[in-house]
């Protein structure tokens, strides 16, 4: 006489090694989010792989400290008034600013005008957002293709980079990281529209387009 069937064991049961599987993997990756943060501290890699290790365990999205700074940057830049001398925008990674020369510096000349610094001190003010992470200020100068010859701009490279580095030196002095600063002259390489014609006249309007400071503030 035959005793009673076995009895099943419940999925329940059966499924227990998979929670102490998945413990354990969570752990793992844990510890190699610590190591990598001491061995590595940049904060902006290491939001960028913990964010995807809770994406990929949790399956979840969460609010990271870059995310929240680029909204408080976008309300920034909608409050940024610089009429037609300036403009702002946001990008993936930071900001972007164009200042008009004419509206910062005289003709042949990188000292600014009186007009000019409370633009730039609403950028620096801007700047202070990034406080909490990583970023890098790219101070470009441009110029038209008029040439220039005088004792202190032999040429357009000289005018040019000299104005971005004295927007640097702005900056430096408003307390932002000096090692965060670029200045680069560009000249006349670099146009936003052509300086001449199909007939070889100069275009005035576009001359004064092309004279311009940008800075590219990246995260």
């Amino acid at each position: 006489m035959s005793g009673p069937p076995p009895m099943e064991r419940s999925n329940v049961d059966t499924d227990d090694w998979l929670i102490t599987y998945a413990d354990a993997i969570t752990l793992l990756m844990a510890f190699f989010v610590v190591m990598f943060s001491i061995s590595e501290p940049n904060a902006e890699k290491f939001e960028a792989v913990t964010k995807g290790i809770r994406e990929t365990l949790y399956r979840e999205k969460p609010s990271t400290p870059l995310a929240s700074l680029s909204v408080d940057v976008d309300a920034a830049v909608a409050s940024f008034d610089g009429g037609d001398q300036a403009n702002a925008s946001s990008t993936a990674r930071g900001l972007n600013f164009e200042f008009k020369s004419t509206g910062m510096f005289a003709p042949g000349s990188a000292d600014f005008l009186p007009e000019a610094e409370p633009l730039l001190d609403r950028v620096a003010q801007l700047l202070s957002l990034f406080g909490t992470t990583n970023f890098d200020v790219e101070v470009e100068g441009h110029t038209d293709d008029v040439p220039i010859n005088t004792a202190r701009f032999p040429s357009n490279w000289e005018l040019s980079a000299a104005r971005a580095t004295s927007v640097v030196r702005f900056f430096i002095e408003r307390g932002v990281d000096p090692t965060r600063l670029r200045a680069t002259g560009y000249a006349d390489t670099k146009p936003k529209a052509p300086n001449l014609d199909d007939s070889g006249r100069p275009i005035p309007a576009n001359r004064e387009l092309n004279r311009r400071i940008v800075i590219r503030v990246d995260r």
